[in-house]
């Protein structure tokens, strides 16, 4: 009762929010150098982008795992470059799930939030928009991102912009001015990002400044590498593990629970159908069934092996649910026989 009676409170305060998050492609799919351990490089690739976690790999629990790659790999196949040949490999998500369950790992699912990033780069005392999608910073940005699994939203730096923002506005956290600019963009999560160079031991180095903002809180990091690539890989990393924390959920290792959520604007058959393969497809959900349709609404039954909150935490970036608010909504209603917690109530959003 406690734990539904929390997550009745965290749906009433995101019912405001309007979110429209991306969904990571290839989640479990790793693009890895053909040389060396390229099993136990693409299981390492995998565990990072769906656990959050960049040392993962370091995790003394699952050390046997690793000499045993293979048993996690459903295809792979060989892919020529420019830059040497690499490998494309496939691995079972089941197996992948298991493993971080049986460790009592969090698993975050391809619903994720979209992140907008302002990048400024400072040169000699001048700052400038990192513009250009060839610019070394720009291109090992957007590689890190995809790797890490991060869906990335980069600002066109157009008219409308640069007349309203500035670097030294994005240099500086000038936070009011910047979420103006980014209401355009209808993010999840804006982040702030600023380059320059130091020195470490005698060495010039690439020193990047990051934050952003949530729920009145500002969160602050700074990176230090020897260039671009490394950089930018840093970031993804030390940003992934901060959400991946608030996101992730872990699945427990014991018996499914259930839970009731009610869809309403289901207008036709092949909304209803798609609404229960979108449940399905969330990780920790085992089963999803129709327990009753009437008019244009549904409530569908979700096995998980997730907890309530976690379960919000993945329904809040799906794109086709928009969490309803509704004035005295009781917490549980009756669905056939027996009593079944309809955690929240939902519309059916046609993109």
């Amino acid at each position: 009762m406690i734990k539904m009676l929390r997550l009745f409170g965290l749906l009433c305060a995101l019912s405001g929010m309007a979110v429209h998050a991306g969904q990571v492609a290839n989640l479990y799919q790793a693009d890895v150098a053909a040389e060396g351990d390229w099993q136990r490089d693409a299981l390492k690739q995998v565990l990072t982008r769906v656990s959050g976690k960049s040392d993962i790999a370091a995790a003394p629990e699952l050390e046997g795992e690793f000499k045993q790659a293979s048993a996690y790999i459903k295809q792979f196949e060989a892919i020529r470059h420019a830059d040497g040949n690499r490998m494309r490999v496939l691995l079972d998500a089941v197996k992948v799930n298991q493993l971080l369950q049986q460790n009592n790992i969090a698993v975050w699912g391809a619903l994720r939030p979209d992140i907008l990033v302002w990048l400024v780069q400072q040169k000699e005392g001048n700052r400038s928009f990192v513009r250009r999608s060839e610019q070394p910073l720009n291109a090992a940005l957007q590689q890190s991102f995809g790797e890490a699994g991060l869906p990335l939203l980069l600002p066109l730096y157009d008219m409308d912009d640069l007349l309203n923002l500035s670097e030294t506005d994005v240099w500086a956290g000038f936070w009011q001015q910047i979420n103006q600019v980014s209401v355009r963009y209808r993010p999840d999560i804006v982040v702030l990002a600023a380059v320059d160079i130091t020195e470490q031991d005698g060495q010039p180095m690439l020193r990047l400044n990051w934050q952003r903002q949530e729920n009145g809180r500002t969160y602050r990091d700074e990176i230090i590498e020897k260039d671009e690539s490394s950089l930018m890989q840093s970031f993804a990393a030390s940003l992934s593990s901060q959400l991946a924390q608030q996101y992730a959920s872990v699945m427990s290792a014991q018996s499914d629970s259930d839970y009731v959520l009610e869809v309403q604007h289901l207008t036709d058959l092949p909304a209803l159908v798609q609404v229960q393969k979108l449940l399905q497809q969330m990780v920790g959900v085992s089963e999803v069934t129709i327990v009753r349709y009437d008019s244009d609404s549904a409530q569908y039954k979700l096995s998980t092996s997730i907890s309530a909150d976690g379960l919000m935490n993945a329904l809040r970036f799906n794109p086709r649910l928009r969490v309803v608010a509704e004035e005295n909504t009781a917490e549980y209603q009756s669905v056939n026989a027996g009593q079944q917690p309809v955690f929240s109530r939902f519309e059916y959003v046609k993109l």
